[in-house]
Parts: structure tokens; sequence; C-alpha cells
């Protein structure tokens, strides 16, 4: 085998040995002269795989160690025996040395290591799968001290190789190593785009223009940060830049020589390898920043650049016409094959330039194509199998978005108020897209995620290349894909996508973008001048606990194995999405190299490349580069006293659990906290948190009675010894539970599934007929449906007493009532019957267990008929006139409490406050969002929507609240607010 020159390895570092672990008898050790070193060789005298002319100059070398020595050391049970393999194909070469103190005899062993990228041609690489791993073990045990490798064992030895000294890592303003991802989050570097790096002249000139807010079409003036984030996202989708591995660093050797090393993989390189930097990422500016108008910016600014053309598919091959082409014609498709930027030279972007419309129609004619030819999986050649055809894709500056169904109108709203000229589709229902011709004429193309993900249905599974859509919108290579609350793309893996990211994956883009405030559930804005919590009294009081930069290594981790499935499986962002193909390029696990040891066991990841992939892949300012632009947040937990409702539910809760753990003797699988039952004890909890809004939904009578009655039969039989506290404690939840399926409002309640609210003064004193539980009194038990019915059914006598009158005294307004009353009942019935434990699926635990099961398909077809997603001006009954006299029995009429402390809360703060600020709600559930819509209806207040299905539209003006001060806590939740019917 040639020789390889020993100046072209690095000199790693050394293995220290003491006389007994070395292997080496005392005759054998004695053949050795302390202090001089000697090389191994294992191809011996007769040819000897280094150079050592070209030795290092600081070693005494004094030739080959005796034969007999070096056979002993290479032995299988020798010390150095794992490694002789790789000593004999020239991936290292070490020296031996014994240290002249004889009190303490030991050897040194230098290694010097081949880089990976050398020699290639002459060294056998191919023997990867053994020899990596010892190469990669052996690496892992060197003391990379200085000291050692001159021949005295260090007393502190090091691990690693010493880092490459930079100025501007002296200078960089980056954190700790113990500095939590929470707080690395929040200490990205705010954007500073520089325009004059990029190349490509459109795009600097874009990139310039958004810096100076001079955008055709856009007709608001945009915030220097805005500003920033932009010109940011348009560098980074045009720039051509490189990027180092970020496996590696940049380490030097025992003689000063630079080199590249994976402590993972035990790659050593002399140049790294470089990877093209994201065209894309997570614009995660902070909530009320304008992300949408910052990304509608970046639409207009490069809405006249064309993309390009995959490199793979690009060709400089001639076009073969059927026959001869005008030269209007050749030059259009000229123009369009190259990607050339040609609407705003045509007139096309300008409403007041000079049009070509002859060379508009050739362009047209002759858009631009290119031939994707897919490639097949590895195992996708099977015989029989033709390969698969090639797709002819045009090339489109169209922007596609995907955003959540309620923030479809905000969009729509967004772009009408900041933009003019802007070709906009919004696919919504049963739509069908355009031909290609027209969709490639389209600015942005808007799509709810729910109507993106029907197109799953045109999903086609092919054993050659993966999944094929077969939609218009796979023959379009789109400038970039937008994903507004992308976050949720996170909740997918390489081997469980969700049907959005399965489409995605079918489609072609030039960028791809997620625009999310919180990338994870973990990260969120806190202020980077004062992150931490205080630490002593004199400090003050202590942080709120969003401000505090506190997290759990668990929570870390779920935030970066999200991060990482959107930066793999969405953004394609190198190295990380790489496939280990045959011959290919190497994969990089992302919970190895990204994720930290505290975050797994198998975890080997560094700050630095955790810190730099973040940097590289979201675009946010910190709060204290935006200035006094936003306004600051205040937070203030309140902590309310629950209602006798809400404590009743929430009892019940504890008493299913109590029936199952005395029940099943907390043990086997009819235990609901067995690990096998995680399911039905993870869907028990999200219950649970829905029921602290408002419970009456659940758990019907005759589970509770069920239950009870099996618990009572456990006790009477007797054959389960329990313990004296679980006899007690057993006994108590059946007295509990017997309570509670009497009491009259929990049954209403579930009947209709609405939160109970109270009437004071109804009218006539007649709200029987339209209470929850068919009893009279004041006040009166009734929900909000039938309110907002009694309401329009009155609206037109509202001012009119006899008419009024008449309408009581003639049974109508009874009648109305019951009618009512039915039609809630009967919306309420399920449409198919549910099993006999009320729950979608067997439950076969101990004690007759419930989860909580919730019908909420009724609460979905609530939703269906409009009820909750139509405006309150079509839904709430129409304000009486400023000047309209209200007659007597319907002026007294109020609403003063609910049965659900948090509503109650909710709308006492919304009275006190909706004068002179705008107020958002956010929530978790549909339900939730149906229950509060439900009572601010009732009181005519103007909302336009909360999240996930509520009024999308702006409604009527409601007259000034009028707030007066009552507590009801022998009804419902305790409400500081009185609120009249009709004002």
């Amino acid at each position: 085998m040639p020789a390889v020159a020993l100046a072209k390895l690095i000199a790693a570092g050394c293995l220290v040995l003491a006389q007994p672990d070395s292997g080496l008898p005392d005759h054998l050790w004695a053949l050795i002269e302390p202090g001089c070193w000697y090389n191994i060789d294992p191809s011996g005298p007769s040819g000897p795989g280094i150079d050592l002319v070209d030795s290092y100059a600081d070693l005494p070398h004094q030739g080959l160690l005796p034969p007999a020595v070096q056979d002993c050391l290479l032995a299988s049970s020798g010390c150095l025996g794992a490694y002789a393999s790789l000593l004999r194909d020239r991936w290292f070469h070490m020296s031996f040395r014994v240290s002249p103190d004889l009190s303490s005899p030991q050897a040194i062993i230098r290694v010097a290591v081949l880089p990976d990228d050398v020699e290639n041609s002459v060294v056998p690489r191919w023997k990867c799968s053994p020899m990596e791993k010892q190469k990669q073990r052996l690496l892992a045990q060197l003391d990379y001290s200085e000291t050692t490798w001159q021949g005295t064992a260090s007393a502190t030895p090091s691990s690693s190789p010493a880092a490459f000294p930079t100025p501007e890592a002296a200078e960089s303003p980056s954190g700790p190593e113990d500095e939590s991802l929470l707080q690395m989050f929040n200490s990205i570097p705010s954007p500073r785009p520089t325009p004059e790096s990029i190349e490509y002249f459109d795009a600097r000139d874009a990139a310039n223009k958004l810096l100076d807010s001079d955008i055709l079409g856009l007709t608001t003036t945009l915030y220097p940060y805005q500003r920033r984030s932009a010109a940011l996202m348009l560098q980074r989708e045009f720039q051509k830049k490189q990027i180092v591995d970020p496996r590696v660093v940049k380490v030097v050797d025992q003689l000063g020589t630079t080199w590249y090393y994976d402590s993972v993989s035990g790659r050593c390189l002399r140049e790294p390898s470089h990877y093209d930097a994201p065209c894309g990422g997570i614009l995660a500016e902070e909530m009320g920043a304008g992300k949408t108008l910052i990304c509608l910016a970046l639409i207009l600014a490069t809405r006249h650049i064309p993309p390009t053309a995959p490199e793979e598919f690009r060709t400089n091959e001639p076009v073969v016409r059927p026959r001869v082409g005008s030269l209007a014609d050749m030059v259009a498709a000229c123009i369009t094959r190259h990607s050339v930027p040609w609407r705003n030279v045509f007139g096309d972007l300008e409403p007041d330039g000079v049009e070509y419309p002859g060379s508009l129609a050739a362009i047209r004619r002759n858009p631009g194509v290119y031939v994707d030819t897919p490639n097949v999986k590895l195992g996708g050649h099977r015989r029989g199998l033709s390969p698969p055809l090639p797709t002819k894709v045009y090339l489109s500056h169209a922007s596609l978005v995907i955003v959540p169904p309620n923030l479809v109108q905000q969009w729509k709203q967004e772009i009408a108020k900041h933009t003019a000229g802007l070709k906009v589709l919004t696919i919504e229902k049963e739509m069908t897209l355009p031909p290609i011709e027209q969709l490639t004429e389209i600015d942005i193309i808007l799509f709810s995620a729910t109507r993106f993900e029907r197109l799953s249905k045109k999903l086609k599974h092919d054993s050659r290349t993966g999944y094929v859509l077969h939609d218009p919108l796979a023959n379009l290579h789109f400038q970039r894909c937008i994903v507004d609350e992308g976050h949720k793309l996170g909740n997918s893996t390489l081997g469980r996508k969700s049907n959005l990211l399965r489409i995605l994956d079918c489609l072609r883009f030039s960028a791809r973008w997620i625009v999310t405030g919180t990338p994870s559930k973990g990260l969120f804005g806190i202020d980077d001048k004062n992150p931490g919590p205080r630490s002593s009294p004199e400090a003050g009081p202590r942080q709120p606990a969003s401000l505090q930069a506190e997290t759990s290594p668990e929570l870390e981790g779920d935030d970066l194995r999200r991060i990482g499935s959107i930066a793999t499986l969405y953004i394609k962002m190198r190295p990380w999405s790489n496939l280990w193909v045959g011959g290919g390029e190497d994969s990089a696990r992302w919970d190895v190299y990204v994720m930290q040891p505290r975050h797994s066991s198998r975890s080997n990841g560094r700050v630095d490349c955790l810190r730099a992939t973040l940097e590289s892949l979201i675009i946010r300012h910190r709060q204290s580069d935006t200035g006094d632009l936003l306004p600051p947040v205040h937070e203030r937990i309140v902590y309310l006293d629950g209602s006798f409702q809400d404590r009743l539910v929430i009892n019940l809760f504890s008493m299913m659990i109590i029936f199952n753990a005395v029940q099943s003797q907390r043990t086997d699988m009819d235990y609901l906290f067995h690990p096998r039952q995680r399911q039905a004890l993870a869907e028990l909890v999200s219950n649970l948190r829905q029921a602290t809004f408002f419970g009456g939904s659940f758990f019907s009578p005759a589970q509770i009675s069920k239950a009870v009655g099996m618990a009572e039969e456990f006790l009477r039989e007797g054959k389960v010894p329990i313990s004296a506290e679980d006899d007690a404690l057993l006994r108590e939840a059946i007295e509990f539970g017997k309570r509670a399926e009497k009491n009259a409002i929990k049954q209403g309640a579930y009947l209709v599934r609405e939160v109970p609210l109270y009437i004071q003064h109804f009218p006539f004193a007649a709200g029987r007929e339209w209470s929850l539980n068919l009893e009279d009194g004041d006040p009166v038990c009734t929900d909000a449906r039938m309110v907002n019915a009694l309401q329009k059914f009155l609206h037109p006598a509202v001012g009119a007493p006899a008419s009024l009158q008449m309408m009581f005294e003639s049974g109508r307004f009874a009648a109305r009532g019951l009618e009512e009353r039915a039609i809630a009942l009967q919306e309420q019935a399920p449409e198919t019957a549910p099993s006999s434990t009320g729950h979608s699926r067997p439950i076969s635990l101990a004690g007759e267990t419930q989860v909580g099961w919730d019908d909420r398909a009724a609460t979905r077809r609530r939703l269906a008929k409009g009820q909750a997603t139509a405006t309150a001006q079509e839904t709430a009954a129409p304000a009486p006139a400023d000047d309209e006299e209200i007659a007597a029995p319907l002026a007294r009429a109020q609403l003063i409490s609910t049965a659900s402390a948090k509503l109650s809360y909710l709308i006492d703060q919304i009275v006190k406050y909706q004068a002179a600020e705008q107020i958002i709600v956010f929530y978790e559930s549909d339900t939730t969002a149906y229950h509060l819509a439900s009572v601010l209806e009732i009181v005519s207040f103007p909302f336009s929507r909360l999240e996930e299905g509520c009024p999308a539209n702006p409604p009527k003006t409601a007259p000034d609240p009028a707030p007066h001060l009552r507590q009801r806590p022998d009804h419902g939740a305790e409400s500081a607010v009185r609120r009249d019917l009709y004002a």
C-alpha cells in the first residue's frame, strides 16, 4: 500500500496507560528506552505505511518499536488490539513512549488521525461499518491536552480538542452554557438585513425598497422593525448562502493546525462540508407586531420576480418547436425559461404604466415551465413496474398561504386594508381550482387549513415515488408557501405525518415559511432585559410566571422536538433533512446533534450548534429592539372561587376516580392510572380542564346513578377486603353522588348542554315555561339560547305594554317558552345513542369509571347551523332605539349571574372595560367560545370574532353599559355586574 505523508495527518491527542494496563510484561517493557518515541507500524519493516521522512519536527524518533513489543500491543488481547485494523489501513498513526519516571511507569501513545477528506484514493474507506465505530471509540478516549502530547501525563486531562480561537467568538453575545431554551429563544439577534450581499439585482433592489417602505401596492407605511423582518425574509429567500455543517466544530491540533471534528460520529475533516442555508424559516415576531403585514409586504416586493427552476431540472438544450415560431414567441420563451422579471417592465403591475399588450400576450403563450422527473425511492425499482412519468411544472410567482379557518377573514381584511392591486384567490368550501393558465396569474392563493387538508382525498400512494397529489396545484412551482400559526406542523414525525404535511410534500416551493409568535408551547416572548426571577427579598416581588425564563428539561425537550420536526419535515433544513440513500448523503439526527444531554440520554448536542441552528431558522425582534412601539404586557393572575355548580362537577370527577381507585385496589389494567390507560387518563384530564369553565354537560344522572349503584354493591358484597380509610372514602363519595344526582340545576344543564343563567324580575313573573327546571321563582334559572329567543320574540312589543299584556294573557308567552325548551332538548338529543357508559368507546374499568364524556357533537351541530358563526347582529335581538320607551314588564328584567365562575368573571370584565378598551379573549375549545358568545349576544355587546368559530363580521353598536354592583352567591357564580336585558 502506498505511504501516507505524516504531515497530512491530524496530531490529535494521546492515550495514557499505566504499565499493567498496557498489557506489556516486564521483559518487553524493558526493551523500550524511556523518554524516546517509537513509531507503531503494523506493516513492519517491509514497507512502512507512513513516510517517516516527513515526520513531526519535535519528535526524537528512534524508528519502529521492537517487533515483539508491537505484536504484544496489537494482539487481540493487547491494549491496542481493537484498533489494529485502523493502523493497518492507515486510518491512524501512533507513536509510543515510556515515561522516564520509574516510580510510576506509564506509557503515552500519541495518536494522529487521517482526515476523512484526505487520501481517499489510497486509503480503503469502504470498510466503514465496524471501523467507524472503532475510530469513534478511540477518539473519545484520547487526552487532548498539550502537556500529555509533550510526553508528561497531564493532571487535568482534556476530553475534547482545543477550540479554534476567533475574535468573533470572543466578542459573541451568546449566553452561558446553561442558558435555557426560552432564554436562548428570546436572545436571538434582531434582524439586521444586508441587501448588498444579495447578488441578484432585482432581489437586492426589492430588499432596499422594503427597508424604505417604498413598495408598489403597499398602502401602509411599515414600522422600522417590520421593514427589517421583511427584508431579512427576502434575503434568506434569494441569497445563496453556504453554511458550515453545524455538526462539526473548528478546532486546532497539537501543532496548531486547524481541523474540523464531529464528536458524535467521529468525523475528522481538514475542510468542512457546506450546505445551502434554508430558503425560509419561522417568522416569530410578537403577537400584535404585524406578522401578516410583514408577509404581505414581502409578497408585494417580490411578485414581479418569478421563481427559478431547480438546478437539477435546468437545461441549456434548445427548444424544439413543431413549427418555426415568431421572433416575439422565441424571445418570450427565453424570458420565461430563464425567469427574467418582466411584470414591472411591460406595465403589468403599474396601473399608470405603459402597457405592451403584444408582448404580454406572447409571454402568456410561452409560460415558464420545466420537466420534473420524480426520484424513485430506494427499493422502488421493482420488476414489471415502468418508471414514473415526468411532470410538466409551471413557474408561478404566486404565494400559497394556508391559515386556520378563523383567520381567513382576517387575512382578507388585512389584504384589503394594507394593499392595492394584489390578485387574491380564496379557496373556500367546495370551490374548485381554476385552470393552470389562470392560477399562474394569481399573486396569493389563500386556503383555510381545513379546506387545504381536503386535498388529501386526492393523494395516491405510488410504490415508486411515495405519495402523489392529483391536483392542479401539483403542476405549479410557487414562489413561497406561508403557513400561518404553523406551529402545529411540529406535531408530525417522520413516520407519522399529518395530512397537511403530506400534501405540502407533494408541492413545489422556492421558499417555505411558518408564521407564529410561539413556535412551540414553551417558547414565548419575555423581556430580555429582565428575563429571570427575583432572587432576593431586597430585589422586590417575584416576577409573574410567564416572565420567568424557567422551564423543565422535559418541556424544553418537547419544544425542541417540535422545532426539529418543522425544520426537518417542512422547511427541509439541511443537514437535518438529509436522507440516507445508497451512495448519497449522510443522515443527521436532530435529537442527537441539536438536543442537549439534559433533554435526552441519547442526545449529545452542543449549545453552539443549537444556538446557531435557532438563529438561522427563526426571525424575530427582541422586545428591547422594538422600543415603545408595542404596549407593555401586564400579567395578573386571578384566582376565582368556583360556584356551587363548578364545585359539584369537579367533585364528580373526584368521585369517579375514588370509585375506580378503591374498587380496583389501585392495581392492574382496570385502574385508571395504570400505564396502559394513558389515553383514558389524558381524556379525563382534558375534560376536567374544560369542566372548570362549566361542566354541566359532563356526567348524566344515569351515569352517576350507575356508578353509585356499583359502589354500593361493592361494599355490600364485601368480596374484596379494603382498608378502613378506603371504606370511609368510598362511602363519602357515594353520599356525594346521591346528592349530585338529585341536583335539579345539574339535571337541567345536562339536558340542554348550556350554562344556566339567572334572570331576575322575569317579565310578568312568568318564567316557569322558560326555565330549565320548569319551576317558578325569582330569579329564574334558564339558559342563553332561550333568553335570546325570548328577546327576539318580545322585541316587536318592547314599547307596547298593552300588546305585551295580551301576549301573556292569551297563553302565547308560555307556549312559546315550552316550544323553545322542546327545541333545545331536541337539538341536544344524540344522533346515535351512546354506549351504556355514555362514552364513544367501551370502558371496562373498575367502578364503572367515566372519563367525563361530553356530547360535543351537539355543539358542532349548533355551530354548523350558524348560531355561533353568524354575526351578533343576525343572531341577537335588535336593541331598542335610544328614544324608545321600554315597557315596565321588560325594563326591570336583568341578567344577574351564571352558573360558571369563569364565565361570570369574563362578562364582568368585558362590561367593565369594553367602553374604553379593545378586548381579546383566548380559549381552547369551541364549546367555551359558544357559551361566551351566547351571553354576549344576550347583553347586546359588540364583538367581531372569537377564535375558533364565533362571529366573523363587525356587529351592530350596542348601547353604553351601565353596570351596577350586585352579588348572588346563593345561585350561581358571584357576579359583580347586573346587566339589563332591555337597556
